[in-house]
């Protein structure tokens, strides 16, 4: 799914439609599974409306990506806030203080120099965003990366807003590298219909997967 004329891309975002269908677990592994290789390889949080990488891999997220959107860095004080995780190898960027404007941080011009400048430096950059189905972050990620795979979380997200989902990334010429398909029930031919979400439900707690992906960072 991620080979590019045999090679995986350098810059990939993971998203979803709705929360819970699985992206930053898949953002973790995707991430793991390259740095397995032998890459060196930047998972970042650009989920500044609800962080969890920090909390995941157990590291301070005092400044991060919203930091670095906020004010004007040199290289090297973009490098010195990337933290290194020895257990999993990965490098991670996590998402900072959470801002008033998220979507006018990730929509900058700063956003797009950023990751051209991280290239230069990691063989791979995986990016995980909020879900796109009401927040536009995940769109306009989209639209600066190599390509993007979609989470879906089966049983539970409508075929009409995954398909408005596709649409929404198909409408910006983002590259739908594929689509990972979780829980999904083979005996099962229905799906219902799931939309509970509204932009301020984003905020509130919902059920973790934390420990299951904390397994796989420690592990």
């Amino acid at each position: 799914m991620l080979s590019t004329a045999g090679r995986p891309p350098q810059t990939l975002l993971i998203t979803s439609s709705v929360p819970s269908e699985g992206k930053t677990t898949t953002s973790i592994n995707t991430a793991i599974s390259l740095a397995q290789t032998g890459a060196n390889v930047l998972i970042i949080d650009a989920d500044m409306r609800r962080p969890r990488l920090h909390s995941i891999f157990d590291v301070e997220n005092r400044n991060g990506l919203s930091t670095i959107l906020s004010s004007e860095m040199k290289e090297a004080e973009v490098l010195a806030l990337i933290q290194q995780h020895e257990e999993s190898g990965l490098h991670l960027m996590t998402s900072g203080p959470i801002p008033p404007n998220p979507a006018e941080l990730i929509g900058s011009e700063q956003m797009r120099r950023l990751i051209t400048t991280l290239q230069s430096t990691f063989t791979h950059i995986i990016i995980d965003s909020p879900p796109i189905a009401s927040f536009t972050d995940g769109v306009l990620i989209a639209s600066m990366v190599d390509g993007v795979v979609l989470v879906i979380h089966g049983g539970e997200t409508s075929r009409s807003l995954v398909r408005r989902s596709k649409q929404q990334l198909q409408d910006i010429g983002a590259k739908i590298f594929g689509v990972v398909l979780n829980n999904v029930d083979l005996h099962r031919h229905d799906y219902y219909y799931y939309h509970r979400y509204y932009s301020s439900s984003y905020y509130k707690a919902e059920a973790d997967d934390t420990e299951q992906v904390a397994s796989s960072a420690h592990g």
